[in-house]
């Protein structure tokens, strides 16, 4: 007895070294992904995607400031009452907790996706390992860990790590199920069946088809069992049920606004799906091959033709079909997204990790027995994860603020000095990218071209009073007719109203209210006798008021605009302008304009604005 106990000593003390050396591979793999992306968590969310990053960001806000509301989630974009759900949003409430705590919020959103990531890592780990072994499971890990993609998205305000760990989390545990059949897998099924369908069904539907391929042991008693028994059965359609019933829910908010029905799961079809020439096209499929093997498998992709050999000689050979699927069919057909959005690529780089650790648990099978193999093929693994970050330098090494926004920021604190934090803010030329108005802490409309009559009578209906135009040579002006007075606020924003006192701050007004123009004359002066002509080739000065300058131009030009400094937008040319003193330089205004040869000007009188 005592010699069989010393026999096995050496046996189970290889097997602690074994446990042990692997717990720390796993640990130095993800360790070195958040040491190199931790210094970049309290970034902005604008390095990449920053529409669907702020997006994101923006709900899990108004969760943290109003409370949470997983049934009608706010997002402040195209105006009253400021929905447009997609997602379930679970991942804005998980990024909301440590906000409550005190984290900074772009701080506490890309955290949480980063726990999102480590979840997922560590469960794609255990499933490969359950399958294939210690080896695999190490490989998966490290091939879903050290690359382009994950170093890059790993960290942001994004749902799709949240989707993966639902998705990879609901195989495990149903494999477990099937195979254990204790209530507690079915349960955990059953939970990250529902995480995953909720937040993104493109992701995790197809990870169903793994867990119902995997082969159970066969015994007498599981031969008389069906094949697909009730419990089984209802864990997987109840995260089906629940994700069609939420993108109904979604669907009914969107329709209910004509701002918003184009946005309905419907309306998207074949926007998601892709067209028929897209599929046809060889360009779109070498785009997706470079791309995927640019920044998802790298050197890693030498290991998918051993992954080949070892799922054709392995009992669980379904399985791996199953995990092939989960990695193709999605692009296949969900092409347009995947074609669109570089990170579409994170939905299906589990599965391309799991074939690679399979491919390299099949070449440790072969070999472990060589003496070079301990330490040459840990190696040969290092190599391909450097070789891969290497072969993605320019796509992740942005990351660490190398990329200055020119854009967003500072539109944001141009918002932010004219408006004060109840103001509602349209926005003109942005798409419906909530980034300014995210970093502005403001809420809007932001009009889209395909929707903008529509846009603009809700925003000339509401309460705002001021209009972001990014762009200050937009040439198109003719949606400010729709107020009877606009001013200029900036280098970009508007003052819009029906009435002067509206336009609170403005110091250059355009209106074709005559009214105000004969008030004002009747208790100013006039400055200069009219007659004058604002040619449009040169800058022209004309005396300005002491207290303010007033000019009727002659008739107005719906497609001209006048300059009255290079720190604020053109006004349209309306009969009526008036021009601050504080915009005049010793007492001279310079004007320009563009859009029409020249203007003429009736007359020009000293008296202070319509809100004094």
């Amino acid at each position: 007895m005592i010699q069989a106990r010393l026999r096995s000593a050496p046996t189970l003390q290889s097997v602690s070294l074994a446990l042990l050396a692997e717990a720390l591979a796993v640990v130095a793999v993800l360790s070195a992904l958040v040491t190199y992306v931790a210094p970049t968590l309290d970034l902005p969310l604008l390095e990449k995607h920053a529409f669907r990053q702020t997006q994101t960001a923006y709900t899990a806000r108004v969760f943290h400031e109003d409370g949470i509301d997983l049934l009608h989630p706010k997002l402040p974009v195209f105006g009253e009452p400021f929905e447009a759900p997609f997602e379930f949003p679970l991942f804005q409430a998980l990024a909301s907790v440590p906000m409550d705590l005190g984290v900074e919020e772009d701080t506490a959103l890309r955290a949480t996706s980063l726990a999102c990531f480590l979840l997922t890592a560590l469960l794609l780990y255990g499933l490969v390992r359950y399958v294939a072994g210690p080896a695999s499971g190490i490989a998966a890990l490290a091939a879903f860990t050290l690359t382009p993609l994950a170093v890059v998205w790993s960290r942001t305000s994004m749902i799709e790590y949240l989707a993966t760990a639902g998705a990879v989390g609901f195989a495990w545990a149903l494999v477990l199920w099937r195979e254990r059949r204790r209530p507690a897998f079915l349960v955990l099924a059953l939970a990250a069946g529902l995480v995953g369908m909720l937040v993104k069904p493109p992701t995790a539907v197809f990870w169903i088809i793994p867990a119902l391929a995997f082969r159970t042991p066969t015994t007498p008693e599981r031969s008389r069992r069906p094949r697909l028994d009730p419990w089984t059965a209802a864990v997987v359609l109840v995260p089906l049920a629940a994700g069609a019933l939420w993108t109904r829910h979604a669907d009914a908010i969107k329709a209910a606004s004509p701002v918003t029905d184009w946005l309905t799961s419907w309306e998207l079809r074949r926007w998601n799906l892709g067209w028929v020439r897209q599929r046809l096209d060889p360009d779109v499929w070498q785009l997706l091959v470079e791309r995927a093997g640019l920044t998802m498998v790298g050197l890693f992709a030498i290991l998918l033709l051993p992954a080949i050999l070892a799922a054709a000689r392995s009992r669980q050979w379904p399985f791996w079909v199953g995990i092939a699927c989960a990695g193709l069919l999605p692009p296949l057909v969900f092409l347009n997204l995947y074609v669109t959005h570089d990170y579409y690529l994170v939905g299906v780089s589990p599965a391309f990790a799991a074939l690679i650790g399979l491919g390299a648990g099949w070449i440790w099978t072969k070999l472990r027995n060589q003496r070079f193999a301990v330490v040459a093929l840990p190696l040969m693994g290092l190599m391909l994860a450097w070789g891969s970050l290497e072969l993605g330098r320019g796509y992740w090494l942005r990351i660490h603020g190398g990329y200055e926004d020119p854009v967003v920021l500072p539109l944001a604190r141009e918002v932010q000095r004219h408006t004060g934090p109840d103001d509602l803010v349209a926005v003109v030329g942005l798409d419906w990218s909530p980034a300014v108005l995210y970093y502005a802490r403001r809420r809007g409309h932001m009009v889209m071209e395909h929707i903008a009559d529509a846009s603009y009578d809700r925003i000339a209906r509401g309460d705002y009073r001021t209009l972001l135009l990014p762009d200050a040579a937009h040439d198109d002006l003719d949606f400010l007719a729709r107020w009877r007075w606009v001013g200029a606020l900036s280098p970009h924003l508007y003052a819009i109203g029906e009435r002067p006192a509206e336009l609170s701050g403005a110091r250059f007004l355009a209106t074709d209210e005559g009214a105000e123009f004969s008030v004002r004359q009747r208790v100013g002066r006039p400055v200069q006798a009219g007659g004058r002509t604002i040619s449009c080739d040169r800058p022209v000065r004309l005396r300005s008021g002491t207290r303010g300058t007033w000019i009727r131009l002659v008739e107005s030009d719906p497609n001209a605009r006048v300059f009255v400094s290079g720190k604020l937008v053109p006004l349209p040319a309306r009969r009526i302008l008036f021009v601050s003193a504080e915009l005049a330089h010793r007492g001279v205004l310079t004007l320009t304009c563009t859009g029409t040869a020249a203007l003429s000007v009736a007359a020009v009188v000293n008296a202070p604005g319509p809100d004094a």
